[in-house]
C-alpha cells in the first residue's frame, strides 16, 4: 500500500466492506448482485478506490471472467440497497463507523454500467486458478457523488466472496 493510503487510514478516513459469506456475481446489468460500491448523490466526497477482491468459494461451470464495471455517468437516482453489507473503518476499534461510500451484496442500479476493467478468468469449469481475483487500484479508480462500482461476470457466473477498501476525501 503506498504511503498516502497509509496516511488516510491513520487519519481515520478508510473503509472496507466484504460480503457476509458468498455471493454470486451477475453480468452487467442493473441487477447486481456480489458487490456494489455506491457513493450517494450530494455526498460532498469522493470515493478512492485502493483495492477491490474477490475470491472464489466454488469452481464455475465453464470459463468465467471477472472484472469491474462502472457508470460512465453520476446520476441523481439512488441505488436501491437490496443486500447492504457491513462497511468498517479501516482502524480496527470493534464499531462500524461508516463513511458515506454503501457496499451492497445485491442491488438495484439507476442504470446499467459498463465493463470498465477484467481481473481475471477461471478457465476450466474442474479449476478454482487463479486462487483469487484482485485489483490494487491505488487511486486509479473515483466514484464521484452518484457514481457506482461492481464487480461482474462474463460467460459463467462466478461464486466467492467480495471485498473493496476506499478513502473518503473531500470533492
Amino acid at each position: 500500500m503506498n504511503q498516502w493510503f497509509t496516511d488516510q487510514a491513520r487519519l481515520g478516513n478508510m473503509y472496507q466492506a466484504v460480503s457476509a459469506g458468498a455471493v454470486t456475481l451477475s453480468t452487467v446489468s442493473t441487477t447486481c448482485t456480489g458487490l456494489a460500491l455506491s457513493n450517494p448523490a450530494g455526498s460532498g466526497k469522493l470515493l478512492v478506490v485502493q483495492h477491490v477482491a474477490f475470491q472464489p468459494s466454488t469452481a464455475p461451470a465453464g470459463a468465467a471472467v471477472v472484472g469491474l464495471s462502472i457508470h460512465t455517468a453520476v446520476s441523481e437516482t439512488a441505488v436501491t440497497h437490496t443486500t447492504p453489507m457491513v462497511v468498517h473503518n479501516a482502524i480496527a476499534k470493534g464499531s462500524t463507523t461508516a463513511g458515506v461510500g454503501l457496499a451492497d451484496a445485491a442491488a438495484t442500479l439507476p442504470s446499467t454500467p459498463l465493463w470498465l476493467r477484467a481481473m481475471g478468468c477461471v478457465v476450466a469449469g474442474s479449476s478454482i486458478s487463479p486462487a483469487k481475483y484482485e485489483e490494487i487500484c491505488d487511486g486509479n479508480i473515483l466514484i464521484a457523488p452518484g457514481g457506482t462500482l461492481s464487480l461482474s461476470y462474463l460467460t459463467t457466473a462466478a461464486v466467492g466472496i467480495a471485498s473493496a477498501c476506499w478513502v473518503e476525501v473531500d470533492e
